[in-house]
C-alpha cells in the first residue's frame, strides 16, 4: 500500500486537481473547527502535511518538469481555496487573504523544489540526500511540537507524532536501495539528535514578565543589580521592558511554577528582598520581605 502511494499512481491532471480541491477544502474546515492549539489546526498554518502531499505528486510523475508543473498547480489551487472556505465565516472576510502572501511565496518555490525533488526517484545516494532536506525540516518541526507537548500537554501531540513517524514511512516507501535508505536515515537521525539536544538543553521559558514594584521604595535604574535564589525556577535582570520605555524595571523569566526569592541591590549597596510566586493558573504574586 505504501509503495503504491509513493510511485505506483498515475498522477493525471484530473487527480492533481481533485487532490488540490480536497486538500484545500479539508484544510479550510480544520481551520474553522479547531483552535490554534490543536494538531488538527496545524495543517492550515504549517507545512509538514504539505511536504507529504508534494512528495506524493512528485514521485508519481514521469518527468521532473511534469513534477514541477503539477506540484505548482496543486499549491496554486489548494492554498487560496483554504482562505476562500473560511471567508463566509470570518469577521475578516476577504481580509484573510493577507495571510496568503506567505503561502504564495512557498507556491513559487514548489516549482524548482519539485523539479529537483523528482530525482529522489533515482533511488541512490544522491536521492537520499535530496529527500533528507525535507526530512530534516520535518524533524526540526517535530522537535518544536514535542517541546510544546512536554510543557503544555497534550497540545500538538498528534503533530509531533506525525512529524517523526512520517520520516521512516517516506524513506522506506520511496527507496528500495540500501545506500539511499542508509543515507536518508543517517541524516534524519543526526538531525533529530542535534535538535533534541539543543532544544532540551536550554531551559524552556513558560512566561516572561515585568514586575511592577513601588517606585518610591524601589527607584530602580541601570546601576541596580539583581539575583535569584533558585535559577531553575526563574531568572531576573534589570532593564527596559521595551526599547522606548522611560525607565528600567525588574524583568523576569519563569521556567517552572513556584516561588523564588529575589534580591535587589541598589547603587548604595543596600539589599532589598522580595518573593515572586508563579502559580499554575498563570498569576504572579509579589511580596516584600523587607
Amino acid at each position: 500500500m505504501i509503495k503504491k502511494l509513493f510511485g505506483e499512481i498515475k498522477m493525471t491532471w484530473v487527480k492533481v486537481i481533485i487532490f488540490a480541491v480536497a486538500a484545500g477544502i479539508y484544510t479550510g474546515i480544520m481551520a474553522l473547527l479547531f483552535p490554534s492549539t490543536s494538531s488538527f489546526h496545524d495543517i492550515a498554518v504549517t507545512f509538514e502535511a504539505w511536504v507529504l502531499f508534494a512528495i506524493i505528486i512528485i514521485v508519481n510523475c514521469e518527468k521532473p518538469l511534469e513534477a514541477a508543473i503539477k506540484t505548482f498547480v496543486f499549491f496554486l489551487i489548494s492554498q487560496p481555496l483554504i482562505y476562500l472556505v473560511q471567508v463566509p465565516f470570518s469577521e475578516m472576510g476577504f481580509g484573510l487573504f493577507m495571510y496568503y502572501r506567505y503561502w504564495f511565496m512557498i507556491t513559487l518555490l514548489t516549482f524548482p523544489g519539485a523539479f529537483i525533488g523528482w530525482f529522489i526517484k533515482k533511488n541512490n545516494i544522491l536521492a537520499g540526500i535530496i529527500l533528507s532536506v525535507m526530512l530534516v525540516l520535518l524533524v526540526f518541526t517535530g522537535t518544536g511540537y514535542l517541546n510544546t507537548v512536554i510543557y503544555n500537554f497534550p497540545g500538538h501531540l498528534l503533530s509531533a507524532i506525525y512529524c517523526f513517524a512520517i520520516v521512516p514511512v517516506m524513506i522506506y516507501g520511496i527507496f528500495s536501495d540500501k545506500k539511499a535508505i542508509i543515507t536518508a536515515s543517517a541524516i534524519s537521525i543526526a538531525a533529530a539528535a542535534i535538535t533534541l539536544v539543543m532544544t532540551f538543553s536550554v531551559q524552556h521559558v513558560r512566561m516572561s514578565a515585568n514586575i511592577f514594584l513601588d517606585e518610591e521604595k524601589y527607584d530602580i535604574n541601570s546601576s541596580w543589580s539583581v539575583s535569584v535564589d533558585d535559577e531553575s525556577i526563574s531568572s531576573a535582570r534589570i532593564g527596559k521592558h521595551f526599547e522606548n520605555a522611560e525607565k528600567e524595571q525588574l524583568l523576569m523569566e519563569f521556567y517552572e511554577y513556584g516561588e523564588n526569592k529575589v534580591t535587589l541591590t541598589d547603587e548604595k549597596g543596600k539589599e532589598h528582598h522580595i518573593t515572586v510566586n508563579y502559580d499554575k493558573d498563570g498569576s504572579l504574586n509579589v511580596n516584600e520581605i523587607d
